[in-house]
Order: structure tokens, then C-alpha cells, then sequence
């Protein structure tokens, strides 16, 4: 067997989506197959012990946490006894590359309220509420790539399928806010617009109902696409039915669970100081009914923000720019969109413009096209697609796609490019998130420490 000696696990290897060689060892070792080991299960209760050890959220996960980081820390440190104790101390160092998290980093002494974050992505909720000084106590994510992101920058791995009731276990009582951007493909005018019907995510707001039921805490914070308001439900073979989701679901917020719940509010992102054109639709809800009506923030007091704000500096580099060959097949489908009444096609944004919705696949990308002469180079390159477009017509960067959610500069962008614009399209505006969250605060007369 080989001798293994490590001090600590890097960032990387926590959070890299992987078992590091020691592990690998030790579970063939036990006879214990690598694809029925569940690696990002176990960092997510360690990782969530280590960011709420010391509050009592972190006894639910403490029980579970110990022996899997002593078991960790004895297939990295093989020259230790097998009577040897290892001190509780000794494996919090191991794993303390999590602390270099970047926004966990900025984040990590909060604690004026506490929320979970469902359905969780890459943590734009969980940087809203953080900004406000609440500190995150369990976060969930079923998608591993998402997890990963999630992870490099907050510290944390999500615990994965809400759907099992093992992972809805660990969600601590006593809760402040519950945020939750439950998935909205189910319910998009853009989409089959089939609601509850859908077998797989529209059914996932049931699991959301029995975790409201059985930890009720004291705010709901729900954020989904506009139109989640005008879809109907469907019947077992597709029918439409009479009633709308909207009206499943706060008929179940406010009879079943007992919620007080105002009427639902499409919010445009570009209003609360983000360069982007983005309708959403915020649910939200109290435990107890305040003492005064609910009123939705407006965006009044922030300034407005154009592309030109948040664009790259300087050059950027020729992959973001289209070949000449699909360029013209943009510009050709316009036309015919074009010649038949429709607005459809591609959109240029200008430095003085708000950029269009990002979108996840189909034109997401060619409704925010930049044109862009600051690289020399786009003319003369050998590029594997071909000659570039003549125009200089490029496509959002990461970094821009990120500043156009509200995401701070130093969130890091870990993915490939498909993977980051999926991630960040299915994001949240953060400004926007922050701001209904501290007015939801404030009414509930619960303490918050805003931080940038």
C-alpha cells in the first residue's frame, strides 16, 4: 500500500468533483467500488459541519462529519496508528484550504440571521443574503458541474437530490429565510409550458411544500420566470387544465401551510442597478403576519447601468468572436424573421444599452451580440471554425455575462464556456434578490449586518 503523508487538502482537491489518489486507495482498500462512492455527499456534510461548527446548526451535521474526516485524514496521513487519536483540531487544519474559498472569504464571519439556499445553482441568492450579514446553514444543488462552482467559491459542496429525504433531514430548524429559485423550465413561455404536469422539475415544488411543512421558517423567498403567472396546469395526459400553477402554489403557501403571502411581483432587474433587461417573477412569504402591508422594493435610488459599465477592458480574445460563416446565418434568419413581421434574430448591444435576458441555449447568446474592433488580430487568425466575421460582432464573455447577474468580480469562473453561460443564465440578479430580501428583513424585524 502506498505511504501517503498530507498536511492538507488543496482548495482544488475538496472541491474538484473528485476523489484525490489517498481516498481512491483507501476505498479499494475497504473493497469499495469508485462509481458507488458518493464523494461530493460526503464533503457536503463535512463542509457543512466546518462552516457551522461553531454555531449550534453545526450539531446536525457533527455526528455524521467527525468520522468522515478522520477517515479522510487516515487514507491521506497512512503513517499514522490505528490507535492513534486524531484530535478534532488536527482535521479542521486538513480541510482548512475551504477557508480560501473567495466568497466564503468575504463572507465568513456572518451571522446576523441564517437561510437555506434550494435548488442553490452557483450561490446568487446566497451572495445576496450574505451581503445583508446572514450566514448560509445548508445548500443544495443537484447539478454537479453548478456544485463544483458552488463549492470553489463558497466553500461549501450543496448536498445534491432535494428529492431524497435524507438530505431534506439535514436542514436545521429555526430557520430565518428560506430562498429558493426553483427550477423554471417546467413553467417558461419559451418552454413546453406543461407546469406540474412535468415529471421531473415541475413536480420539485412539491418537495419545496413538505420542506416549508416541516421546518416553516420564518420567511419564504422564491423566485422564478414571468411566466410562471399565466401557465395552466395540465392533467396526467397533458390536458389543459382550468386552474393556473400560480394559484396551486399560493393556494398551498397560504392554506396548506398557512403563510401570509402577498400577491406575486414581476421585477426587472434593470431597475436595481444591473445593465440587464430581466422580468422575474418573487414570491414571498411570512410565518407571521407583519404588522404593516408588504410593499415590493421599486428600485427607486439606483442608478441606472449600461453594458458599457460592466464590458471587458482592452482586447478580448478571438474565440468570443463568430465566424463569418454563422455570422451571415444570423444575419440571413433576421432578415427572414424580418420579412415576415417578427422581431426575432440576433441583437447588438451598444455601451450606452442594457443588455437583453440571458437565456439559457437557443438565442440566449445572439441577443446580447457586442461589437467589438479593440482586437486587431480578428482578421488575420487561423481560427478551427474559419475565417472570423468582418463585422467584428463578438458574444459575451463570462466575465460580462457574470457582471450582467450583479456577481462580483471575484467570483471565479472555474467552467468552459457552454457550462458558465448555462450557470450564470440560470442565476439570479443579485442586486434584485438583495433588495427584496432586506425588505422582507426589515418588515419581520429580523437583524441584519450589510456588508459589501
Amino acid at each position: 500500500m502506498k505511504q501517503y503523508n498530507i498536511d492538507r487538502l488543496t482548495k482544488e482537491e475538496i472541491f474538484g468533483g473528485r476523489a484525490i489518489d489517498p481516498i481512491r486507495q483507501w476505498l479499494k482498500s475497504q473493497e469499495i467500488g469508485l462509481k458507488s462512492y458518493d464523494y461530493n455527499s460526503e464533503m457536503a456534510i463535512i463542509t457543512h459541519y466546518l462552516q457551522n461548527r461553531d454555531y449550534p446548526e453545526g450539531n446536525v451535521y457533527r455526528e455524521d462529519a467527525l468520522p468522515l474526516m478522520e477517515k479522510f485524514y487516515r487514507a491521506a496521513n497512512t503513517n499514522t496508528a490505528q490507535d492513534e487519536q486524531i484530535d478534532e483540531e488536527r482535521m479542521v487544519e486538513f480541510f482548512a484550504a475551504m477557508n480560501e474559498a473567495p466568497v466564503y472569504r468575504q463572507h465568513r464571519d456572518n451571522n446576523a440571521f441564517t437561510f437555506v439556499d434550494l435548488f442553490a445553482g452557483i450561490g446568487g441568492f446566497r451572495i445576496a443574503l450574505e451581503q445583508l450579514g446572514g450566514r448560509c446553514v445548508y445548500a443544495s444543488e443537484f447539478d454537479t458541474s453548478a456544485q463544483r462552482t458552488y463549492g470553489m467559491n463558497h466553500g461549501v459542496v450543496p448536498f445534491g437530490d432535494i428529492t431524497l429525504q435524507e438530505n431534506k433531514d439535514r436542514i436545521p430548524e429555526g430557520v430565518d429565510v428560506l430562498c429558493a429559485g426553483f427550477p423554471c423550465q417546467p413553467f417558461s413561455l419559451a418552454g413546453l409550458r406543461r407546469g406540474f404536469a412535468d415529471e421531473t422539475k415541475g413536480t420539485l415544488f412539491f418537495d419545496l411544500r413538505d420542506i416549508i411543512a416541516e421546518k416553516y421558517p420564518h420567511i419564504i423567498l422564491l423566485e422564478n420566470v414571468q411566466g410562471l403567472l399565466s401557465i395552466h396546469n395540465r392533467d396526467e395526459e397533458g390536458n389543459r387544465l382550468p386552474e393556473r400553477t400560480i394559484e396551486t402554489i399560493l393556494h398551498i403557501l397560504r392554506d396548506e401551510l398557512h403563510y401570509y403571502v402577498p400577491e406575486p411581483r414581476v421585477l426587472n432587474a434593470r431597475n436595481f442597478g444591473v445593465p440587464q433587461n430581466r422580468d422575474r417573477v418573487f414570491i414571498v412569504g411570512f410565518l407571521e403576519q407583519p404588522d404593516e402591508e408588504y410593499l415590493y422594493p421599486t428600485g427607486d435610488g439606483f442608478a441606472d447601468r449600461y453594458f458599457g459599465d460592466i464590458r471587458e477592458e482592452g482586447m478580448v480574445d478571438t474565440r468570443y468572436y463568430m465566424s463569418q460563416r454563422y455570422w451571415q446565418t444570423l444575419v440571413r434568419h433576421r432578415a427572414a424573421q424580418r420579412n415576415q413581421g417578427r422581431g426575432y434574430g440576433y441583437r447588438i448591444i451598444g455601451n450606452d444599452d442594457f443588455g437583453h435576458t440571458l437565456m439559457v441555449g437557443g438565442m440566449g447568446l445572439e441577443r446580447n451580440l457586442v461589437y467589438d474592433t479593440a482586437n486587431p488580430n480578428v482578421n488575420d487568425v487561423e481560427d478551427p471554425r474559419g475565417e472570423l466575421n468582418h463585422d467584428h460582432i463578438r458574444i459575451l464573455t463570462e466575465r460580462e455575462c457574470a457582471r450582467m447577474q450583479g456577481f462580483p468580480d471575484y467570483f471565479e469562473i472555474l467552467q468552459g464556456r457552454c457550462p458558465a453561460y448555462k450557470q450564470f443564465g440560470n442565476s439570479v440578479a443579485i442586486p434584485v434578490v438583495r433588495e427584496v430580501a432586506h425588505s422582507l428583513l426589515n418588515l419581520a424585524n429580523i437583524d441584519i449586518n450589510p456588508v459589501e
